[in-house]
């Protein structure tokens, strides 16, 4: 076994880790190097945990002996309900396909033409617990900064949700502060919170342990994504004991109660290969979290307990087996 990753050294793992120099491909440029020097000739699988559409290039690549396996992230479907262009053309190519969720199951059916099988991602519910003590005053959210991840939703419902209740103080977690999809100081100053009272908290590289800390001092967290495959953000805060609001779209969707996802307020078409993206209303987000920090706050405990029940399936001490058992199948 071996694992290819842009800039990771690998030091964690007790198996080789490759870096890959070649960024702009996504490490395609490289990976028959690495392929001959970890199967020395004869061959094995390639197992990819990717978005499908950067797999396309595998297909292409003339690795020896290689059989190809993916694990799918399916964060967005077509007006046909499944995928075109190059991430169909991955999909109908490898040998076994595997999707993280019921729903992104449904969309790549279509394109293997027999039932796909599916497996959530799992977490340590050992690290991802309740902080005892806490105090929940929190709206947080954790999410990328990417374009697919609605940071201006976010912080349009954050006023919202600051005006109908002061007392409350706000946290977002990401990677960059700043990146060709946001600026999270320009988000901040256009809706009021670069000041000392806007109640704004933003943090960057944590440790898990840390991260649960946090989502243990939130009432409601928001998950902003226009589209999820998974979404670890959601099982994470629900791990912590806090409910999150979601919209109805996509693989996250699945992780939560359809109480708590907000409603579609229309959709859009976006990209080459033409997927649908959901558009939301900030004041259903608002209100929708609002709801759940005055459930929070009048019964803490029970929805604490609910929250943990939802994600009880997904440790990985309950989840390993069947994951053993998809790797040692054929189909």
């Amino acid at each position: 076994m071996g694992v290819a990753g842009l800039r990771w050294d690998g030091s964690r793992w007790p198996w080789p880790v490759y870096g890959i120099e070649d960024e702009d491909r996504w490490g395609y440029r490289d990976l028959p190097q690495i392929w001959q020097q970890f199967t020395h000739g004869e061959g094995g699988i390639l197992f990819s945990v990717w978005d499908p559409g950067r797999c396309f290039e595998t297909v292409e690549l003339d690795l020896h002996g290689c059989r190809r396996w993916g694990y799918f992230a399916v964060d967005a479907e077509n007006i046909h309900g499944t995928l075109s262009g190059p991430a169909a053309d991955a999909i109908r190519a490898y040998e076994r396909v595997l999707a993280y969720g019921e729903w992104g199951s449904r969309v790549l059916r279509p394109l293997r033409q027999a039932p796909v099988p599916y497996l959530p991602h799992g977490l340590d519910l050992g690290t991802w617990q309740p902080v005892r003590g806490a105090p929940r005053r929190m709206v947080g959210c954790v999410a990328a900064n990417q374009a697919r991840k609605d940071l201006g939703l976010l912080f349009a419902a954050w006023k919202e949700m600051r005006e109908a209740d002061p007392s409350l103080l706000f946290w977002l977690h990401t990677d960059l502060q700043v990146t060709a999809a946001w600026s999270i100081p320009q988000l901040a100053e256009d809706f009021g919170f670069n000041t000392k009272e806007g109640g704004l908290i933003v943090t960057t590289n944590l440790r898990d342990e840390e991260l649960a800390g946090l989502y243990s001092q939130c009432l409601v967290t928001i998950a902003p994504g226009l589209g999820e495959g998974f979404g670890y953000p959601i099982v994470e805060s629900l791990a912590c004991g806090t409910p999150v609001v979601h919209g109805e779209y996509g693989g996250g969707a699945e992780l939560i109660p359809r109480a708590w996802q907000v409603d579609l307020w229309a959709e859009r078409i976006e990209g080459a290969y033409a997927l649908k993206r959901p558009v939301y209303a900030a004041s259903s987000v608002a209100d929708m979290a609002l709801g759940l920090v005055k459930a929070m706050r009048e019964n803490g405990a029970v929805m604490q307990a609910a929250c943990r029940g939802m994600v009880a399936h997904l440790d990985w001490r309950a989840l390993w087996p069947r994951w053993s058992s998809w790797f040692r199948g054929s189909n």
